[in-house]
């Protein structure tokens, strides 16, 4: 069935007299859900709050519960939105150098498919990749320093082009890079096993998109994991047969792919604001607390011991 048009007023009066929220404000809940609207806050926030049974809200849930998660929620998809990004600069600046190093700027030379890898479950691959660059390189006018760089140098270099990919045609060229040429790109974020790279690169990547589309981020969980690492083993984070029950593929695993390729200034300082973002949810919601939040986001309770151990 098709659901129904209902005001915003209708809304609220839906959310107190058949889901038994606690709403004291109506202003304030019809001022929320214009601006965020029914679909992103409440379909997007109440899960933790309600009985999965009666779909209701249960231990006085008030309106403004689901308002905090959503905040917090938003405060969350900033930090790691800006380490995200930190690194795809860097994954950028490295390609750039090392492949410009050996090949020169010229285009004919990053539309060759001899310069990537010749092995054959990588052809398709890099028929695509390259037809992608092409199009960037010659077509898109989108840009104007890819148009500048046509029309005064008749070229476009590689450093130029990847400033216009998206971050998962970013890690599609460090995959069908050569080997030693991913290699020193690994070097640059602490000496990472090149598989390694290729499974940390595609998680981060989906997160990006969660956080670049302003999705619910707390709660995700990708299709693609990262591999075990010694800090899973270090946090004794069980598993389930051979598997880790988390740090795979939710949100602390995203902090683990942090541990490993920020630089460890730059890594404290991102657990510091963490550490703050979840002290300040912590002051305002007193309906979901902290140790249940974790289980949302893979946290085990002993995360911040993460800076204890080696990046191994």
């Amino acid at each position: 069935m098709n659901k129904p048009f209902i005001t915003y007023t209708a809304q609220v009066e839906k959310l107190t007299n058949e889901k038994h929220l606690i709403v004291t404000d109506t202003n304030f809940a019809t001022t929320s859900l214009k601006n965020i609207s029914y679909f992103g806050l409440i379909g997007g926030y109440k899960h933790p709050f309600i009985d999965v049974q009666t779909h209701k809200y249960i231990n006085n849930t008030t309106f403004e519960d689901i308002v905090a998660l959503y905040e917090f929620d938003e405060e969350l998809r900033g930090l790691f939105f800006k380490y995200l990004c930190h690194i795809e600069i860097k994954l950028r600046s490295s390609i750039s150098y090392y492949f410009c190093q050996k090949h020169g700027e010229r285009q004919e030379e990053y539309l060759n498919p001899n310069n990537y890898s010749t092995a054959p479950k990588s052809k398709r691959g890099v028929i695509k990749l390259i037809k992608i660059l092409d199009n960037v390189a010659n077509k898109n006018k989108d840009h104007k320093y890819l148009v500048y760089q046509r029309n005064k140098y008749h070229n476009v270099p590689l450093w130029v082009i990847l400033n216009a990919l998206t971050s998962g045609q970013i890690s599609k060229i460090f995959e069908f890079l050569p080997q030693k040429m991913q290699g020193l790109i690994c070097q640059d974020f602490g000496n990472i096993k090149k598989n390694d790279m290729i499974k940390y690169l595609k998680v981060l990547t989906l997160y990006r998109n969660v956080c670049a589309h302003n999705e619910r981020l707390f709660s995700h969980h990708t299709y693609s994991s990262i591999p075990d690492t010694l800090i899973h083993k270090k946090l004794n984070i069980p598993k389930h047969h051979s598997k880790y029950i988390c740090g795979k593929n939710d949100l602390f695993c995203v902090v683990i792919t942090f541990r490993h390729l920020l630089p460890r200034a730059d890594f404290l300082v991102f657990k510091k604001h963490l550490m703050h973002i979840f002290n300040q949810y912590e002051k305002k919601n007193s309906n979901l607390k902290l140790d249940k939040l974790y289980e949302y986001m893979g946290f085990p309770s002993n995360w911040k011991h993460i800076t204890k151990f080696r990046k191994i």
